[in-house]
């Protein structure tokens, strides 16, 4: 009986002591377009990637799709990794308001350990408005493109 506590005793330890740490790391990187947005921080868990964007001047009546073709996802890789969920964000149709210096969290899919580079696009008009501007008059999308990680 002794033997078999040992065992799953040494069996907890090692699955513990081989779980990952959660990484969190600063990063300032500036939306394209000009747009007063930046990434501040990136958590990365075996569960989930999480990115923080602060705002760097106010940005009114903002939302995020949540699904659909403009829900937001990371590429890294080669791969597309799904919005999950996030806090301080309204979903669209609701709109928030931001000041200067607000904090967003957004969450995706995990990103692969080995990953150094992503970008954030925000979905189907983030796309199209890298390719062409003036796809989408009045409405401008935040756009990261090319984040470096240590």
């Amino acid at each position: 009986m002794t033997t078999m506590r040992s065992v799953r005793l040494y069996s907890i330890v090692m699955v513990l002591g081989c779980a990952q740490p959660v990484g969190a790391e600063p990063v300032f990187h500036r939306a394209e377009n000009n747009e007063p947005v930046a990434i501040v921080q990136v958590i990365r868990t075996p569960q989930y990637t999480e990115v923080h964007l602060q705002t760097q001047g106010a940005r009114p009546k903002t939302c995020w799709a949540s699904d659909g073709p403009n829900s937001p996802y990371l590429l890294a890789a080669g791969r597309r990794h799904r919005f999950v969920d996030g806090d301080n964000i309204s979903n669209c149709p609701a709109n928030q308001d931001y000041a200067a210096g607000d904090t967003m969290m957004l969450r995706f899919e995990p990103l692969d350990l080995q990953s150094r580079e992503f970008s954030l696009v925000e979905g189907q008009g983030g796309e199209n408005q890298m390719v062409d501007p003036k796809s989408s008059p009045g409405t401008r999308y935040w756009n990261f493109v090319r984040v470096k990680l240590k």
